[in-house]
């Protein structure tokens, strides 16, 4: 995955830290007004029009089971653009608290997560990184979606 493009966006969301591979995002906005969707699964927050595009935006949190993300005018939304079979794309929106950083990674920068007792999912990791005293959990744009890849956007 992270072999493509050796970049990380570092952000937090629920005093947590993560990463995800720059290559996955197209960009980050702010989080503005939300169209709700009706019976929509229970981590999708609604949807956002992005330039005529209408993109679906899930609560990251609630998605890997770390909390329910209180939505409002102070979060920022990553836009992810996702593989799909036979080349195509999707794009979504997932809900954070703030973007930290932009990162390169050196080779064999990403050590195996552990995957017991995260306290939340962990099958959604690529890796983990360390800078300094901080370590990111790094988040897999594909992982994330695996199930939903078909039915989140048609």
């Amino acid at each position: 995955m992270l072999e493509d493009n050796k970049h990380l966006l570092l952000f937090s969301l629920k005093q947590e830290l993560f990463g995800i591979s720059v290559k996955n995002v197209t960009r980050v906005i702010n989080l503005e007004k939300i169209i709700k969707i009706p019976k929509a699964p229970t981590f999708v927050v609604g949807a956002i029009n992005l330039e005529g595009h209408v993109i679906p935006v899930v609560d990251l949190a609630n998605k890997i089971d770390l909390g329910i993300t209180e939505v409002n005018e102070d979060k920022k939304v990553i836009v992810l653009e996702i593989l799909r079979e036979e080349e195509e794309t999707m794009e979504v929106g997932v809900i954070i608290d703030e973007v930290l950083d932009v990162v390169a990674l050196e080779n064999n920068a990403l050590a195996a997560p552990p995957l017991d007792n995260m306290g939340f999912n962990a099958n959604c990791l690529d890796g983990m990184y360390k800078t300094g005293e901080d370590f990111y959990m790094v988040i897999s744009a594909s992982k994330i979606f695996e199930s939903e890849l078909e039915t989140l956007v048609q």
